[in-house]
């Protein structure tokens, strides 16, 4: 079996989009454009990570090169 990563990172987007949207929309029913914007990034990377492990980045190494 493999996964279809499009279909995992799609979901994790569409539903970031909304409750980024939704988070941004949460005190305010007119926030700034910056507002929705960092909500809906932080959003979609809460879903994005909560899917996938990332190794962690250590200073000094080149990953262009291994």
């Amino acid at each position: 079996m493999k996964p279809n990563y499009y279909q995992i990172i799609r979901n994790c987007v569409e539903i970031g989009c909304r409750h980024g949207f939704s988070r941004a929309h949460k005190n305010t029913d007119d926030p700034p454009y910056d507002v929705i914007e960092i909500c809906v990034q932080d959003a979609i990377m809460f879903e994005i990570t909560s899917k996938f492990i990332f190794p962690i980045i250590e200073e000094g190494i080149n990953y262009n090169e291994l």
